[in-house]
């Protein structure tokens, strides 16, 4: 056999099992039952694996979007990476389903009409990297299991109906790089615990009601370019360790 068509056989070999490759069977039951849950009609995965590469719902563009890992994976198995449905007016509350998409690493409710509880089993979602909730009607308070999640980079449960104060668990978090929690409902005091997310660059916090002195600890977080605090019952006078914040473009 010539190299040219030991080369052909070989390509045509790998196609063939990259072919063969489908979603984990507890995620497929986990994907039906969220799709009939949020009468996403769009999501048919009678007829089709939800993580074809060739699905509509697999585009960056789409929404609500799929996407998926096939490579990483031992037995010719993929598993959901990546979803979003956002701002497609979705309702209810979040299903416990969600939850055992445990590789994944974004996901995108934001824009909906979510509302009860963030379910304390997200923090089984370790692998988290991207979560944004923000502008739904989700209560109570929010979840110290939030903490588990310390590959985050960017985490959002901004303009919700949450009570009671921030969780320190949330100082676990030093791989955050964005917070966004303006007009969330938290309140009481800032925990000190934040003081160690020193890879911090944007800071939304106002129209929550934080009381107390404003944080001296703000000053050690030297990567912030953008932080928003108005709106508080937070007071004293602006520490002087905000003097070391040079790379603020927006205070």
């Amino acid at each position: 056999m010539g190299f040219l068509a030991l080369c052909c056989l070989s390509l045509s070999l790998l196609q063939l099992v990259a072919g063969q490759r489908t979603t984990d069977p507890a995620e497929v039951e986990a994907l039906k039952a969220i799709a009939e849950y949020w009468d996403l009609k769009s999501w048919n995965f009678t007829a089709t694996d939800p993580c074809d590469g060739n699905a509509p719902w697999s585009a960056e563009t789409a929404n609500p979007r799929l996407a998926c890992d096939c490579m990483i994976y031992p037995n010719n198995t993929c598993h959901v990476t990546h979803f979003k449905v956002y701002a497609l007016d979705v309702s209810g509350g979040i299903p416990e389903e969600l939850f055992r998409l445990t590789e994944l690493m974004d996901l995108n409710l934001g824009q909906n009409v979510l509302s009860g509880p963030i379910p304390a089993e997200i923090g089984r979602l370790e692998k988290m990297r991207y979560l944004s909730l923000g502008i739904n009607n989700l209560s109570g308070p929010v979840p110290p299991v939030l903490g588990n999640l310390t590959k985050l980079i960017s985490l959002s449960f901004s303009s919700n109906k949450f009570s009671g104060p921030l969780p320190k668990e949330l100082g676990n978090l030093v791989s955050l790089e964005q917070l966004y929690i303006d007009s969330s409902g938290v309140s009481g005091e800032i925990p000190q615990e934040l003081a160690k997310l020193k890879s911090l660059k944007i800071l939304w916090a106002s129209d929550n009601l934080f009381i107390g002195n404003l944080p001296d600890f703000f000053g050690t977080l030297t990567d912030l370019i953008d932080l928003r605090i108005q709106g508080t019952l937070l007071k004293g006078p602006i520490p002087s360790s905000f003097s070391a914040l040079t790379k603020l473009d927006n205070l």
